[in-house]
Parts: C-alpha cells; sequence; structure tokens
C-alpha cells in the first residue's frame, strides 16, 4: 500500500513538473478578412494547437508541430467580418478556451459600418491607473466587440525588457481584452531602451512581442519592416509609424528623403479609403511632460512630416509621450512653435462636441470645396500621468482646445459610415472630451417625379434627424408631394442639413433625375419650404 502510494505521488508530481503553464496571451495579431494570427508563450515548449469555429462547438483546427515556447498559430480560410471562437493549447492539452476567447475577421475593404477601436499610449507601466484606464474601457464597452487596438508607443517601462512586456503589459490585459481584440502597435522611445544602437539594429523585445503586416497582408502598401506598416478595416486606412527608430540606419520617420517617408507618401497615395488615421509615439504639439517647441525630435516631425500628411489629407493623428491628454481643433498649415499659432489655422472655430453648446457643431471635411484639417491629439496617459507637475512651457498649448494633465485616461474611436466620434474616457469612466467629424453631408439632391408618385428621401449621416414640415424622426422618410416642394432634414442642433428639392410634373410618365451636390455653409430650415 505504502509502495502504490508512493508510485501515485511519484506519477503526480512528475504530472506537475510537466504541467505547461501560460507566460504571455493569447493575443491576436494582422486579423485580416479571411486570416488570423493567435499567438502566446508557455514555460514549457511543446507544439501548438488551435481549435475554432464560428461556435464553441470548435470543430476546426491548425497545428504547429514544432516544440516551441513561443507559439504563432495562422488560421485562413476564415469567412469576413465573422465571429469565430478558439481554444488555444497542445495536441496533448488544451490550454485556454471559453466564450471570451473569440475574434471577429475585417469586412471587406471599403464596407461601411459601425466599427469601435481602443487607444492606448504610454500603458505598461504597472501602475494602479492602467489598470483603472483598461477597467472603466471594458465596463464602458460591455458587450460590444472592439475591432481593434491601437498601442501608441511605450508599451513597456522602463526599457521594454521582455520581463516588462510579461509584467507590465501581457499581465495586465491578457486575461480580458487582449483574448478578443486585435493588437496594432506602434513603438516607443522606451520600447528601444533609449539606447541609440537599439535604433539602428531594431534587435529588441519589441519586435518579438509582436508579429505586424509588413508585406501588405490587411492592406495598404508593403512596408517590408515590422517598424512601420499599414492596414485596412472597413472603410478606414490605419498607418502606424516608427518615430523613434532609424532607418538605413540614418534616417528618422521626420527624413522626407528616408525610406519610411517615402513609403508613407506611396501609401498614402494608393489609399481610396473614406477614413486615414495616422499614429506614432512622438507628438507634433504638447506642452505636457515633453515640449514640443524645444525638442527636435518634435519639431521636426511638426516641420518636415506633417505637411505630408495634410497633403494626403488625413483625418486624425494620435500620439503618447506626453503623459496627458492634449486635443485640437481641425486645423491646417501650423507648422511653428507655439508663438507662431493662432486661430487662423483652425479651419474653423467650432469644438467639434456636437453637443448643442455654443459653437459645438462638428468638422466636416468636404471633398469638393478642399475643406480639409487634420485633427491632432495626445493621449499618453493610459499607464504614465504626469499629474499637476508634469507639463512644460505655458501648459496648456494654445493649439489644444481640450488638455488634461490629472486623469489618465485611453480613446474611444467610434466610427458609422461617414461619421467619427473619439472620446476621451478617462480612468474614473468620466468622458472629458469628446469631437465629431463628417464626410460627405450637407447635401442639395434634387428629385423629379409625375403627378402621384411617391419619393423616398434619405437623410446623408447617421444619427438623429428633424424633417421640416415632418413629424418623422428616422433617416429615411418617403413623400409624395403634389407640387413642387422642397424638404429639410437636420440634425436636432442644425449643424448638418441636406435638402432635397422634388419637382412634380404632370406628365404621367418621367425619368427620375438623382443629382447631388456638397455645401460648407449650413442651410436655414427655419426658413421653411418654398416652391421651385
Amino acid at each position: 500500500m505504502k509502495k502504490l502510494l508512493f508510485i501515485l505521488l511519484f506519477v503526480g508530481c512528475s504530472m506537475l513538473v510537466s504541467a505547461i503553464t501560460i507566460v504571455k496571451g493569447p493575443y491576436l495579431q494582422v486579423g485580416t478578412t479571411t486570416t488570423m494570427i493567435i499567438r502566446w508563450e508557455t514555460d514549457v515548449a511543446s507544439d501548438s494547437k488551435v481549435t475554432y469555429d464560428t461556435t464553441t462547438a470548435l470543430s476546426m483546427t491548425t497545428t504547429v508541430a514544432a516544440s516551441v515556447t513561443s507559439h504563432e498559430v495562422k488560421l485562413t480560410g476564415l469567412n469576413p467580418h465573422t465571429k469565430y471562437y478558439y481554444s488555444i493549447g497542445s495536441t496533448t492539452a488544451v490550454l485556454q478556451g471559453d466564450t471570451n476567447n473569440y475574434f471577429v475577421t475585417s469586412p471587406l475593404p471599403g464596407t461601411e459600418g459601425k466599427f469601435r477601436f481602443w487607444a492606448t499610449g504610454d500603458c505598461g507601466n504597472n501602475s494602479t491607473n492602467q489598470v483603472n484606464v483598461k477597467n472603466k474601457y471594458e465596463l464602458y464597452n460591455g458587450n460590444r466587440v472592439t475591432d481593434g487596438w491601437l498601442l501608441l508607443g511605450d508599451n513597456a517601462y522602463d526599457g521594454g525588457l521582455n520581463s516588462e512586456f510579461n509584467t507590465k503589459f501581457f499581465n495586465i490585459y491578457q486575461t480580458s481584452i487582449m483574448k478578443h481584440a486585435v493588437l496594432w502597435p506602434a513603438p516607443g522611445n522606451h520600447d528601444y531602451n533609449n539606447i541609440i544602437t537599439l535604433q539602428i539594429s531594431h534587435s529588441m523585445p519589441y519586435y518579438n512581442q509582436f508579429t505586424l503586416p509588413m508585406a501588405a497582408e490587411a492592406g495598404g502598401v508593403a512596408s517590408n519592416t515590422e517598424a512601420f506598416y499599414s492596414y485596412d478595416y472597413g472603410n478606414v486606412h490605419f498607418v502606424s509609424l516608427d518615430s523613434y527608430g532609424l532607418e538605413s540606419n540614418s534616417y528618422r520617420l521626420y527624413d522626407t528623403l528616408g525610406p519610411q517617408a517615402v513609403w508613407l507618401k506611396q501609401d498614402l497615395a494608393a489609399n481610396n479609403k473614406r477614413w486615414t488615421v495616422i499614429y506614432f509615439h512622438h507628438p507634433p504639439y504638447t506642452m505636457g511632460s515633453h515640449n514640443s517647441d524645444i525638442e527636435s525630435e518634435l519639431s521636426s516631425i511638426r516641420q518636415n512630416l506633417l505637411p505630408i500628411l495634410e497633403r494626403f489629407k488625413v483625418d486624425m493623428v494620435l500620439c503618447g509621450h506626453s503623459h496627458n491628454y492634449e486635443r485640437s481643433r481641425i486645423m491646417k498649415g501650423y507648422y511653428g512653435n507655439e508663438s507662431a499659432f493662432s486661430s487662423s489655422f483652425n479651419i474653423n472655430q467650432n469644438t467639434g462636441l456636437y453637443d448643442g453648446s455654443a459653437n459645438s457643431c462638428p468638422y466636416i471635411k468636404d471633398s469638393s470645396t478642399g475643406n480639409f484639417g487634420t485633427v491632432y491629439v495626445v493621449s499618453g496617459s493610459a499607464g504614465q500621468l504626469a499629474g499637476s507637475s508634469g507639463v512644460s512651457g505655458s501648459w496648456p498649448h494654445s493649439a489644444m482646445y481640450a488638455s488634461d494633465n490629472t486623469h489618465g485616461g485611453s480613446l474611444v474611436l467610434d466610427v458609422n459610415a461617414n461619421r467619427f466620434d473619439v472620446s476621451f474616457l478617462c480612468s474614473d469612466g468620466v468622458i472629458r472630451d469628446h469631437f465629431t467629424m463628417f464626410k460627405q453631408v450637407n447635401k442639395v439632391i434634387h428629385d423629379t417625379i409625375s403627378s402621384g408618385q411617391s419619393v423616398v428621401l434619405t437623410a446623408s449621416w447617421p444619427g438623429s434627424y428633424s424633417w421640416s414640415g415632418l413629424s418623422d424622426t428616422t433617416r429615411t422618410v418617403t413623400v409624395s408631394p403634389t407640387a413642387n416642394h422642397t424638404y429639410w432634414v437636420s440634425y436636432p442642433t442644425h449643424c448638418i442639413t441636406d435638402t432635397f428639392y422634388v419637382k412634380v410634373n404632370s406628365a404621367a410618365t418621367v425619368k427620375q433625375i438623382n443629382t447631388s451636390t456638397y455645401f460648407t455653409v449650413y442651410p436655414n430650415p427655419s426658413l421653411g419650404n418654398f416652391t421651385v
């Protein structure tokens, strides 16, 4: 009996010693319309197995035979914009897999829809603020899918070591959002450990942690490097840049003839998506824990890079580095120091809040009139937080409409067709700033119908609606005027208004004509209906 007990104890101990434990992950990389990469790390080497399906039955399997501790499995043949559940492990054991292990593939390029992205800057410091920022986003997001997670650099403090990624990044997120939100990182100076030799070699743990689309697997133009890349999600084109590393041993991001800038111009020239968002670590405008007037790499980005971005009509630029929040109005042509700023660089003086307060109309970008500009956001407080003393120069920067250096937070990016909303969600769950952008609204539409016919009128934006002379509050209405008539539909704050001219022809049959033009001026709904 004692001998049997000893054997059982020995076997049990042996099983315990050989058990596999997850060190990091699982996490999702390079999500496309038909593929997904799932990565994780274990303390003991084994082969790799992912079982997956559109239901929790998990009937499909992909395995990699090599015995490794750093596991990477690419799933192929998936359906676009489809939710899949998955489990990870080896051919002998399942390490993890429940209803929280899922991902959603990307929609077909150009698809209009409702998408949500999360952006965190300077997050990886293992602080209470970092945990609170994460928790409040997950509470705010609820059961909604996070379609992508953008990292704005300095993802593991202080030196981007593998151990720091484990304890200060993966340990914080891997039990929740990391299981189902595809990661799209950009590097910061701390990821390079602030060492010039690593700027040149790029031989630091950051590049071992992540698999990135250097061959345009997810859209855009191939960069042939993981340092910078682009990808598409529906009607949004994202570009992740490296503002600290060196290319060809001498070129930085702001060197306009360097490899990164040359590729960027090619990528933006090829882009045909409705929205373009660019993100990198070092901000062109800040008076937070860094000063864009006196730090040469920040001023060089402002002077050399921003004209390129504006030339290609980039909508938003997101950065970290300063451990605070700063947000401009929509701007164009401002490349100087803070003292050179004036309100003339703002495309308009609206706040973009779109909440009914004074001057809160959204930012409207219109291709027919050349009404373009870019909103610049610094969001570097998802972990690190400057605090009341962590500011520079004449905080807040004169170009910034909103600034906050006392509350940590992250960015929530909501896209709905031609509407883009951005919110600064703080570590206490309060949204302390937000702004809205639209494209191709304020339409003027001409319709011709025969007497007795009806015509369908549809507002050009997603949101709320007030139709002149009608009780409808829906986006689409059907009208049957007996004579020529003009209809207006406005957002309740009257910041956006579409005009529909309906001509009623007395002939039995008339070929319908439907043409549209766009205006940046706002029609006045108080004028009411009139005959044309």
